[in-house]
């Protein structure tokens, strides 16, 4: 049985992460905000925005996944688990934002009628 050995995973990829979901965070926040005032559209144009940022990170997270299904086996501190969480509720934040905007164009149109 051949053993594995651990590689841990870089801080530079952990942090890119970090920044990455954190920048499309922001931007999520700044599209509740325009919702909150019913600008739908812009708010749309900033939640794709939040896109690229978000794309950037999950093609990091993908990289990290292809690997281990290749063999390379990384060990998992807390920094590289805070990456995750931070990916994962950026995710969460942007799905709810997507409800968001879609109920207020129906309170909006409501309103006009």
């Amino acid at each position: 049985m051949s053993e594995s050995i651990k590689e841990t995973i870089s801080e530079e990829i952990i942090f890119q992460l970090i920044s990455y979901s954190g920048d499309a965070r922001s931007l999520i926040y700044e599209a509740f905000n325009l919702v909150a005032q019913g600008k739908c559209e812009e708010a749309e144009e900033v939640l794709n925005r939040a896109d690229e940022s978000i794309i950037k990170a999950h093609n990091l997270q993908t990289k990290l996944i292809q690997d281990e299904a290749s063999g390379k086996v990384h060990e998992i501190n807390l920094l590289a688990l805070h990456s995750q969480d931070h990916l994962m509720t950026t995710l969460l934040a942007k799905e709810i934002m997507g409800y968001m905007i879609s109920m207020q164009k129906q309170i909006n149109g409501l309103k006009e009628n």
